[in-house]
């Protein structure tokens, strides 16, 4: 998802719009109150009696977003905040760019937050100008990576690696060169044996792909060899680690440790999960304040509330790994992927285009 916060002055500053589009007269006045002229505390405390005062005339704070894990935040934020109704729609990375876009032309915007893991998508949208700038007093201690324009902020922090199941894979390969060492050296025991998602049709799978080629000097011998292994493409998480558990797939290729982790202690204990010892991503979903949202005041309060300490240690209630705390990766080889302009390039559709050929070449090969 993707979302955004105060903290100076001036609580709501609404972006300038893209070229070509213009701001929705309702989504003007739902912003207007928003503005604090002077005087105004730090507007990321949840405290700050006008702003909760306005918040509670919303009523309510709608948050898009491509999972089903926040319900512990949400419970808390309404506790912290009676009145205030949190409501969610689960919908794909892709369908959250869709309807934000759609939204903003219209005449009838509903969401004031988007949330996404999908953070080149997320970063597009900021990039174009349907975020809101917000300054948030609880957004000024996390490290530069995180935050970008005051538009677009980092929630989690999520290790990318190795899933596996230990019940059919005693030891999994150690890093990404003992992989391919591994699918090189005996390839029909590893046909149809790794799972990941789908770069073709998940915009998360295509990021891991794009990150992969930008930091392994050796990722697309590895990834055609994995394609050359017959391996199982999907697009929701759930779906590798129900196949990963029922030893269809002995690796998931590029999962988050805390998905892997909350099934190995909620569904089957055989899930492992291996930071690759020679590099590993650090992911973060991202979220921001739609520049059309209808409670502009909720969505501070709720981006507020998710950034804060209190938000970020209910997120491990939902599987996530928060961003606070966890914003210094010791572990060998942790590449954090930074909220910014650089993930624009994934989007550039003629390298696009350049990557999935190349990587629906090697599927067709078939296995060695």
């Amino acid at each position: 998802m993707d979302e955004t916060q105060n903290g100076g002055r001036i609580l709501i500053i609404g972006a300038q719009p893209p070229s070509g589009v213009k701001p929705s007269r309702r989504a003007m006045l739902a912003a207007a109150p928003a503005l604090c002229l002077g005087g105004c505390r730090l507007p990321g405390e949840a405290q700050d009696p006008w702003v909760a005062r306005a918040a509670k005339r919303e009523g309510e704070v709608v948050i898009y977003a491509n999972n089903d894990v926040a319900g512990a935040v949400a419970e808390g934020f309404e506790r912290r905040n009676p009145g205030l109704k949190v409501r969610f729609r689960e919908l794909s990375s892709v369908g959250i760019r869709d309807a934000i876009v759609s939204e903003d032309r219209g005449s009838r915007p509903i969401a004031d937050i988007a949330w996404s893991t999908a953070m080149d998508l997320q970063v597009k949208l900021v990039n174009d100008g349907y975020a809101q700038r917000l300054r948030l007093r609880e957004a000024q201690d996390l490290p530069p990576w995180a935050v970008w324009r005051d538009r677009g902020f980092a929630v989690t922090a999520e290790p990318v690696g190795f899933a596996y199941n230990a019940r059919v894979l005693a030891e999994a390969p150690q890093s990404h060169a003992a992989l391919l060492r591994a699918l090189h050296e005996d390839p029909k025991a590893w046909r149809g044996q790794i799972a990941l998602y789908d770069p073709e049709k998940s915009a998360v799978g295509f990021m891991y792909l794009s990150a992969d080629t930008q930091i392994y000097p050796q990722a697309w011998e590895l990834l055609e060899a994995i394609a050359r292994s017959g391996p199982g493409l999907y697009v929701p998480g759930g779906a590798i680690m129900r196949r990963l558990s029922s030893g269809e797939h002995r690796l998931a290729y590029n999962m988050t440790l805390t998905y892997a982790d909350w099934w190995a202690r909620n569904r089957d204990p055989n899930i492992r999960f291996l930071e690759p010892n020679d590099y590993h991503f650090a992911i973060s979903s991202v979220a921001f304040v739609t520049r059309a949202a209808p409670h502009p005041n909720a969505a501070r309060l709720f981006l507020g509330y998710l950034l804060s300490d209190e938000g970020q240690r209910l997120l491990t209630a939902g599987r996530l790994r928060p961003l606070r705390n966890h914003t210094e990766d010791g572990s060998p080889g942790a590449r954090h992927i930074r909220v910014g302009p650089a993930l624009l390039a994934n989007l550039d559709q003629a390298r696009r285009a350049d990557m999935l050929a190349r990587w629906r070449h090697a599927l067709a090969a078939g296995p060695a």
